[in-house]
């Protein structure tokens, strides 16, 4: 008995579609839906358990954690509301809690079919979920993982109340990131390639700005709450794009050559890394094109993220 658990934010087109995958579910077993919408202009969906609250920005956490109060069983499946899903998705995704020591799955995240190569790139890059490269590498076999993200995933419920839910200081993101790490400390945590959802990329460099935008400011919060992991500050600064690029941005304000040079660089090693996209045909190569301006923009808005988040403290 599961409790499919969907949090919305007035995309009701978005909502309705989901909604429709999830009862066409084969599975051997009773589920409920529960919908917690943030909303001025409540509407039920047919057949859920619709929770509403008013526009009020109280965050992601917030309202994964009224979806986890209103949720009447002991298994909690999270899925996002821009996910399309196919028939035996559930069952693929609950399948390896049969194993009492498994606490928590992630199933695997692409892209639709009619994705262009920028959200192709972004996918690959392992954004959201870990993307497609993350499904590629797995090759069909169930990993360990302590990375999960709530878009594709099962819990059981009382893990995450031991937990305890999803923090309040995750307010812009990462509150995923922080249940799975101290839910691991508990038990085992799978990603299972084959429970596969097909997630909208954004698909354009300025969207993908605004989101790690968002992502950066999250990361900072996170850092700054103490509620992050060990060293989390330190693979920040480690982490900065800006910072690997500060001394060839100074030397180039004299000289543009040495900049130049350490573009190619790193687009050369780029493009080296993910050489293995040339081999399947389903990935268009211009998405392997894509891929250094696409990371590049991820570096440069997170750190802009981090940045807005630490002046305003």
């Amino acid at each position: 008995m599961i409790s499919i658990l969907v949090i919305s934010r007035d995309r009701r087109g978005l909502l309705n579609r989901v909604l429709d995958d999830l009862r066409k579910q084969k599975f051997d077993g009773r589920f409920e839906i529960v919908v917690v919408e943030e909303t001025d202009h409540p509407q039920a969906p047919e057949g859920v358990v619709y929770v509403p609250h008013p526009m009020k920005n109280l965050g992601i956490a917030y309202a994964r954690n009224m979806s986890v109060q209103h949720a009447k069983y002991d298994t909690l499946v999270f899925i996002d509301d821009d996910c399309r899903v196919d028939e035996d998705w559930l069952s693929q995704l609950v399948s390896p809690l049969k194993d009492e020591s498994v606490l928590g799955v992630q199933g695997g995240v692409v892209v639709p079919e009619y994705t262009n190569a920028i959200g192709w790139a972004e996918s690959l890059l392992g954004f959201p979920g870990g993307g497609v490269s993350r499904v590629y590498q797995a090759d069909a076999e169930p990993q360990e993982t302590r990375e999960v993200s709530t878009l594709n995933a099962c819990y059981r419920k009382q893990a995450v109340e031991d937990a305890g839910g999803f923090s309040a200081h995750a307010r812009f993101g990462g509150e995923d990131y922080l249940l799975a790490k101290h839910v691991a400390k508990q038990g085992t945590l799978l990603f299972v390639p084959q429970a596969v959802v097909r997630h909208e990329a954004r698909g354009s460099l300025g969207a993908i700005w605004t989101w790690f935008v968002r992502r950066g400011r999250a990361e900072f919060d996170l850092w700054h709450s103490g509620f992050s992991p060990e060293k989390y500050g330190v693979w920040m600064l480690q982490s900065s794009q800006a910072l690997k690029l500060l001394p060839f941005l100074i030397i180039g304000y004299w000289s543009i050559l040495p900049l130049m040079i350490v573009l190619a660089v790193l687009i050369s090693i780029n493009m080296w890394r993910f050489r293995w996209v040339l081999k399947h045909q389903d990935i268009p190569f211009t998405a392997w094109l894509w891929l250094p301006w696409v990371r590049l923009t991820m570096g440069l808005a997170t750190d802009i993220g981090r940045l807005q988040a630490w002046r305003k403290r």
